[in-house]
């Protein structure tokens, strides 16, 4: 007899768990989830079932990332035009300089510190709703600035 660490299955049901965490996925969301396949809990999915499981939440998981990632850049980009305009001395900052600094802006717009305490970055803690909203808020604020800078030179 296999023991629970060496068995396929058992492999498939932790890469499952592993996978739901990964994905953000509620107890209900779970249990909706095992329910479609008519069982109330992993142990109970064929092997083949929970194949099809891992390969489904993989795809997701890998999907987010990938938003996230991009949406990580989008900010980074924004918060970083609007620094340009802003922050004194930007222009003679090493390029690292400017992404921790552009992180922490970030993360203290969000409501949060740059780092936690155990100074590890907070910036990629943010959700993909979260990021999106910075970015927007980020791109209108230069755009509002360059409007009003631009009708300062009219003026003058």
């Amino acid at each position: 007899m296999e023991t629970k660490t060496t068995n396929k299955k058992g492999q498939l049901i932790r890469k499952l768990h592993v996978l739901r965490g990964a994905a953000g996925m509620t107890q209900e969301e779970y249990e909706a989830l095992l329910g479609s396949y008519g069982v109330e809990s992993s142990k109970e999915l064929e092997e083949w079932q929970l194949e099809k499981l891992v390969e489904f939440l993989s795809k997701q998981t890998d999907s987010e990332r990938r938003d996230l990632d991009v949406q990580r850049k989008r900010l980074l980009a924004a918060v970083c035009a609007f620094c340009e305009d802003t922050v004194g001395k930007w222009e003679v900052m090493g390029d690292k300089a400017r992404i921790w600094y552009a992180k922490g802006v970030a993360c203290r717009a969000a409501g949060m510190e740059a780092c936690d305490s155990k100074w590890r970055d907070n910036f990629n803690r943010l959700s993909l709703e979260r990021l999106r909203s910075l970015t927007y808020a980020f791109q209108k604020r230069k755009r509002d600035m360059d409007g009003v800078i631009a009708s300062l030179k009219e003026n003058l």
